[in-house]
């Protein structure tokens, strides 16, 4: 997801409620009031961009790299079958655990190495040295 808290820098976040007409209005052209999860702060950012609008996100948590699901494993709801009839795909949001069918493809595959290493920040060397009593290279 392309939108991240500019005080915390999280992506756990939410649309925050509309407060003005000129906020109602911008949100015809892509740009909504959000609110950050974690920190509670509200910023104004633009969740619509060209390049994303022509892949597959989550509905509930906008992550664009998608698995998938079978028609074996989870009951769909019959309006997601009758998606499904017409030839759209079954996607399946790892990080919100959401199941959804849409009709466009899905930007990247969701793979558990890939988020592993996205929540570990990388260490400086530096500190690492000072960490291990300053054995460095």
């Amino acid at each position: 997801m392309p939108v991240k808290c500019p005080e915390c820098g999280s992506g756990n976040l939410r649309y925050a409620h509309l407060r003005s007409w000129t906020e109602r209005l911008l949100v015809f052209f892509g740009t909504r009031p959000l609110r950050c999860r974690d920190c509670r702060t509200r910023f104004v950012d633009r969740t619509w961009r060209f390049r994303d609008m022509l892949y597959a996100r989550c509905p509930r948590c906008w992550h664009m790299d998608l698995s998938r699901w079978s028609e074996q494993d989870y009951r769909a709801p019959a309006f997601a079958r009758f998606k499904l009839r017409l030839g759209g795909s079954p996607f399946r949001c790892e990080y919100c655990r959401t199941n959804f069918v849409s009709f466009r493809p899905r930007l990247e595959r969701f793979s558990f190495s890939k988020r592993r290493q996205g929540g570990r920040p990388q260490e400086d060397p530096r500190s690492m040295a000072a960490r291990q009593g300053g054995k460095g290279s």
